[in-house]
């Protein structure tokens, strides 16, 4: 069991998190805030009215209320569907069922072949319903601005072609994390996430609304973020080596002296896959990485971050 403390994050206004670029036009491709960005955010805030940096501090994604990422037992009713349906206590089923023996692709089979997992897509509760829990899909409001990029060189000016680009921008609202207790949560009230002032950095505000226990991964468990079972030959998760998941990569960046200026890129699990854990060897939780928790089911975790 480990403890975390609950946060409540007010995005005021449009903001930008992770943007990809097409010719003149940044869309944005995530409705939450990653770990890597909101981490930095913070301690840079910390840095800034203490001086100090805590190494070991750690936050997980920020998503908003009443939302997560579904994973291959939460799937949407039909192909096209923004319904999602979750069976109540589904993971501690399944993780007893490989507890018991069971291998992986064992126990994969959904009550319904038309259902159709769509993991990392973030659901939002909606209530019970005989013994399933009801999600939908999660939509931000989004909302498309043009800006002019201004040179001050002789030759160059707002005439040049090119100059004009297009961002996207997401109304998040009111979300929620978990971080570690620390002096830096207690002190932090509002940072800054996005591309300038000018490019949807919007203040938000962070409240820190009480300490809450999570069980530890242990058995079949659910990503909160990105996993990694071994990490540049060293095993950083020990059991079976078995997951229901997707990929996606990461990228990063080493500031220390020994790697600085590297930028590693990496396959991971994305979030909402499901992993079968022995141990964790390695805590990568500052990394953004392997929030990894025991839960009977998706509405666990979202009843246990409620204020």
């Amino acid at each position: 069991m480990s403890s975390y403390a609950l946060l409540r994050l007010k995005v005021n206004g449009y903001t930008t998190t992770q943007m990809r670029k097409v010719k003149n036009y940044y869309f944005s491709v995530a409705d939450y805030i990653p770990s890597t960005t909101l981490r930095g955010a913070i301690l840079a805030e910390y840095y800034h009215q203490t001086g100090k940096i805590d190494e070991s501090f750690f936050v997980s994604p920020a998503y908003p209320i009443n939302t997560a990422p579904a994973h291959y037992f939460s799937p949407a009713e039909k192909r096209k569907a923004s319904t999602f349906i979750e069976k109540r206590g589904i993971l501690k089923e399944k993780s007893e069922e490989l507890d018991k023996g069971k291998e992986m692709i064992d126990i994969m089979e959904l009550d319904d072949p038309e259902l159709k997992p769509k993991i990392g897509a973030l659901i939002t509760y909606l209530g019970k319903e005989d013994n399933y829990h009801k999600y939908t899909a999660y939509r931000s409001e989004a909302v498309i601005l043009q800006h002019v990029a201004v040179s001050k060189g002789e030759n160059i000016g707002t005439s040049e072609r090119g100059m004009l680009f297009a961002y996207e921008y997401k109304k998040l609202g009111e979300m929620w994390a978990i971080a570690k207790p620390s002096e830096v949560v207690d002190t932090v009230k509002e940072i800054r996430v996005g591309r300038g002032r000018s490019r949807g950095n919007k203040a938000i505000v962070i409240e820190k609304v009480k300490e809450i226990e999570i069980p530890d991964g242990k058995g079949l468990s659910y990503c909160l973020s990105p996993c990694v079972t071994s990490l540049f030959g060293k095993e950083i998760i020990a059991g079976k080596k078995q997951a229901i998941g997707d990929t996606s990569l990461y990228s990063g960046w080493f500031t220390l002296n020994t790697h600085a200026g590297q930028k590693p890129v990496f396959e991971t699990l994305k979030e909402g896959s499901l992993i079968y854990v022995e141990k964790i060897n390695v805590d990568l939780r500052p990394a953004g990485l392997n929030f990894i928790l025991k839960i009977e089911d998706l509405f666990d975790l979202l009843n246990r971050v409620r204020e």
